[in-house]
């Protein structure tokens, strides 16, 4: 009697990946498929449309297609959900420009989804070598997990040139009943959390018989009843944190001029001088008895105030006239360099403070290592004509005897930049930007998606001041004040409440960030190393 031939090494070794591979894990090409339809679903929990509840089901099945990868096909699972995912969210970029910003931008941040992915994939194949009971599978799977996650948000908000901190899974819960949540552990931490309730969300649903029931065997509903009870008891322990209320500190009456120019750097029909006669007109005309300050947008003086006398003259005319110091986005050259700056003026006094935008966009105010990109993209990077420095000044500055944190546009993602100007004494925040170039798409909705998750987070009333839309003063809940029509000129005036103290996001969300990163990014690492002996023994 002979034996059968033995099989194939190559067939026994995809039966033996098939035997290995975690229950509900997806071939190749489906998981492929799963996460491109997944990254396109994440990105309708945004502004717009904003339905948040979709961020959940977008990461889950990111994460479910990642199932059974190994490091590789993890990143190119990743990086494919990572295009879909990107593509449309920041689709605004081409506006002026066309497609090659989004190309550029949306494939590099890809890049760095799908290296997060390969991450998850090492995760998912490695604790269950380590831990084989339930309580690895579902206790410190997702926890690794959304280590990774966030480690993967931490990075691409600041490499390379800085980073672009769009995105991320917090900034999609700007309206949900977990945004309360930012004040305590920051933006990077509400990601992570938010990330470990899809996670473990997944592992409750996925986990084999044995206390929990695979989905689609007999006594399904009796099976599904208990996992999806989990899941809620999950959500609802973290929902049932309070929110934290910093204590208030009186009132101050901001009027924030809306000017609806043309103000877009790219645009054709953008001019200096009118766009500055405009703001200055409108706030002339409107009726400011009381204000306390008056907020112009970026870039509403597009030409040297330090330069040009009559500029000044403007400053000092508003600001005498109107009897309130006059905050105004300007663009001003020292010592040869250009700034993107915010001057506040007081009458007859002049410059009682500057700001200069601490992180200039990259490709957008300056090109970094101009020689080595510049034949790239020649005609495009010769549009940017002038590339501004970093400043290094205090983003806070003293109106009367009130000290308010400023920042100018993008700004307004940077973590250290706005965490630190409430831990410098902020009582209020003030967010000027010119997001006249990206006209009615959705980049307005979501800069102020972000605005009012910085509201919650540092326990501040934010006044975010635009040039064309959508000039909005938030309270320190995160709540609306009052919301500028866009594409219209409005002048408002608002008492918005001032506070002291600090949230715990202020005191501890950088830090927490970091050791998310550093966490995020090494165990998986650590974890795959010390299991893959393991795996060849197996």
């Amino acid at each position: 009697m002979t034996r059968p031939a033995a099989a194939p090494a190559g067939r026994r070794r995809r039966r033996r990946r098939l035997r290995e591979r975690p229950p509900f894990a997806l071939p190749f090409l489906p998981a492929l498929l799963l996460s491109i339809l997944s990254g396109w679903v994440y990105s309708f929990a945004f502004p717009a449309p904003n339905v948040w509840v979709l961020a959940f089901v977008g990461v889950g099945g990111l994460l479910a297609a990642l199932r059974g990868r190994g490091f590789v096909t993890g990143v190119v699972v990743g990086f494919a959900g990572g295009l879909a995912f990107w593509f449309s969210l920041i689709g605004w970029v081409t506006l002026f420009l066309g497609a090659a910003p989004l190309l550029a931008l949306g494939t590099l941040e890809a890049l760095l989804m799908g290296l997060g992915g390969g991450l998850i994939a090492l995760v998912h194949r490695s604790v269950p070598l380590l831990w084989r009971s339930r309580w690895g599978r579902v206790g410190v799977t997702p926890l690794l997990v959304a280590a990774a996650w966030t480690c993967r948000e931490v990075v691409a908000g600041t490499f390379p040139y800085g980073g672009f901190a769009w995105g991320r899974f917090a900034l999609s819960q700007s309206t949900s009943p977990f945004a309360p949540l930012a004040a305590w552990f920051g933006l990077s931490g509400l990601s992570f959390l938010l990330a470990w309730l899809t996670a473990f969300a997944l592992a409750c649903l996925t986990e084999p018989r044995g206390g929990f029931a695979p989905i689609g065997r007999p006594g399904v509903l009796e099976h599904l009843v208990p996992r999806l009870l989990a899941v809620a008891v999950a959500a609802g322990l973290i929902l049932a944190i309070p929110p934290f209320r910093p204590s208030e500190a009186g009132v101050m009456r901001i009027t924030a001029v809306q000017p609806d120019t043309h103000a877009g750097y790219f645009d054709p029909k953008n001019d200096a001088a009118a766009n500055l006669l405009a703001t200055t007109e409108a706030t002339l005309r409107a009726p400011l008895a009381g204000s306390d300050l008056i907020v112009w947008p970026e870039g509403a003086s597009e030409a040297d105030p330090f330069s040009d006398p009559s500029i000044l003259q403007q400053f000092n005319a508003v600001a005498l006239l109107k009897n309130a110091p006059l905050l105004a986005g300007a663009i001003t050259t020292r010592d040869g360099k250009y700034y993107n700056s915010s001057l506040l003026w007081e009458a007859n006094r002049g410059i009682a403070g500057i700001y200069d935008k601490t992180h200039p966009v990259p490709f957008g105010e300056y090109v970094p290592d101009r020689a080595f990109w510049t034949p790239f993209a020649p005609g495009l990077l010769k549009l940017i004509g002038r590339d501004y420095t970093p400043g290094t000044r205090s983003p806070v500055l003293k109106v009367g005897t009130v000290p308010i944190g400023v920042d100018i546009c993008f700004d307004i993602v940077d973590d250290g930049l706005i965490l630190g100007s409430v831990a410098d004494g902020a009582q209020v925040l003030v967010a000027q930007t010119n997001n006249a170039d990206f006209g009615t798409t959705e980049e307005n909705q979501q800069q102020l998606a972000i605005a009012r998750l910085r509201a919650i987070e540092t326990g501040r009333s934010v006044v975010s001041v635009s040039t064309v839309a959508s000039t909005t003063f938030i309270d320190p809940t995160g709540a609306t004040i009052y919301a500028a029509p866009p594409f219209r000129p409005v002048v408002r005036t608002e008492a918005v409440p001032l506070a002291v103290g600090t949230t715990p996001a202020v005191a501890f969300g950088v830090a927490l960030g970091a050791a998310l990163a550093v966490l995020g990014g090494l165990l998986p690492l650590i974890v795959a190393i010390v299991a893959r002996p393991l795996r060849r023994r197996r």
